[in-house]
């Protein structure tokens, strides 16, 4: 299900990539094509790294948030009891006796 979220993750921010650099092109007037062949090869390494990083860091914020998510669901279980309940059970307590 985590693998899940992730594939829909990467897909959405392709997507979004996809629609801003489209909309920078029309912007400036440029075909795709065109701009595919003016980049240099050290350009598309660079480009290739960022991506790798910021998939590398969209990876590592969804596993911290769902170990927190799982720890916080971990404490949830633990069931504590207010002070007023303490309180209240030592009264019936001593009434009883």
């Amino acid at each position: 299900m985590a693998n899940n979220k992730q594939e829909d993750l990467y897909n959405l921010s392709n997507q979004l990539l996809e629609v801003f650099v489209a909309d920078i092109f029309s912007k400036n007037k440029l075909k795709i094509e065109d701009a595919k062949n003016k980049i240099t090869v050290g350009q598309k390494e660079k480009l290739k790294e960022t991506i790798e990083q910021l998939k590398g860091q969209v990876e590592d914020f969804l596993q911290n948030r769902n170990t927190k998510k799982v720890v916080s669901e971990e404490e949830d279980v633990e069931p504590t009891t207010s002070p007023l309940r303490e309180i209240l059970k030592s009264k019936k307590q001593t009434e009883e006796e």
